[in-house]
């Protein structure tokens, strides 16, 4: 798994997650992986983030686990839980985005609770 995860030609890779996880965290390099030109873009040009300075960047890997929440408990695997609101079994995932999307159009802060409850309800 390690190998094919290495020669994978991509900025950030998520393995079990969702890769947009690295541009969330906010910290992670996010973007291309080098020695792409505007001719042959591939998966683009360039990173953003990056706030540790690292450089000669290739990718960010991230990495979860891959029983959720409670089977992870069972296995010794620590597991993402809440249930990610983009998993199609979550129950709430679609009331949980609009919430956020709400937040982040006018952020307030009565407006955390909600957005809480629906994500762990998912």
């Amino acid at each position: 798994m390690d190998e094919a995860v290495a020669g994978l030609r991509y900025g950030t890779l998520g393995v079990n997650c969702w890769s947009a996880f690295g541009f969330l965290l906010g910290y992670t390099p996010w973007g291309a992986h080098p020695g792409h030109t505007r001719q042959d873009i591939g998966s683009g040009i360039g990173f953003v983030h990056n706030a540790f300075m690292l450089e000669d960047v290739e990718k960010t890997v991230l990495r979860a686990p891959f029983a959720p929440a409670p089977r992870g408990l069972f296995t010794g695997s620590p597991s993402l839980s809440p249930r990610p609101p983009y998993y199609v079994t979550n129950r709430t995932g679609t009331t949980t985005m609009r919430r956020l999307t709400a937040y982040a159009t006018d952020p307030k802060a009565t407006r955390l609770p909600g957005i809480l409850a629906s994500a762990l309800r998912g």
